[in-house]
């Protein structure tokens, strides 16, 4: 097997190490906070409820995208108590033993999902929505654009000495 840079002409050598000089120049140059900023984003966690639009990039941008509603189980209850009837007590009971199976199916992965985004929510010591949480660490409140959100996270990790 045969590399070809193991027997380089003197022009691509030359070539090679220009090449690396510019790099470890651009390295060497760079601002601390310009290299601060450099830590990549491996998660956002954006915590809402659903009257709240949420604005996420258009296409995949590398990092894992978490939406958390906060009021998931209270819509799912909602809309189950939409559909039992209004002809009485006894109505209602025939009704919701009939149809048992069906409200657990629509009630309990939404009341999952709430306790699962309590319980971040209780982690992050988020105290109002709509929060944006980036990288598991730094909160940012009031916005529900994620783009805008990691313009306010670089923005604040820029000003860091």
């Amino acid at each position: 097997m045969s590399d070809s840079w193991s027997h380089a002409s003197p022009v691509r050598a030359g070539m090679a190490a220009t090449i690396l000089t510019a790099a470890l120049a651009a390295a060497v140059a760079a601002p601390a906070a310009a290299q601060s900023t450099a830590a990549p984003v491996r998660s956002v966690e954006v915590f809402v409820n659903s009257a709240m639009v949420v604005a996420l990039p258009p296409a995949p941008q590398g990092y894992q995208i978490t939406v958390h509603r906060m009021d998931q189980l209270d819509i799912a209850t909602k809309a189950v108590d939409q559909m039992i009837p209004r002809g009485g007590e006894a109505e209602a009971r025939r009704w919701l033993k009939n149809n048992e199976a069906r409200v657990k199916r629509e009630v309990t992965p939404a009341a999952i999902a709430t306790a699962n985004a309590i319980n971040r929510a209780n982690y992050y010591r988020l105290d109002r929505i709509p929060a944006v949480v980036i990288n598991n660490r730094t909160v940012v409140y009031g916005v529900t654009d994620v783009a805008v959100a990691l313009q306010h996270y670089q923005a604040s990790r820029a000003r860091r000495p």
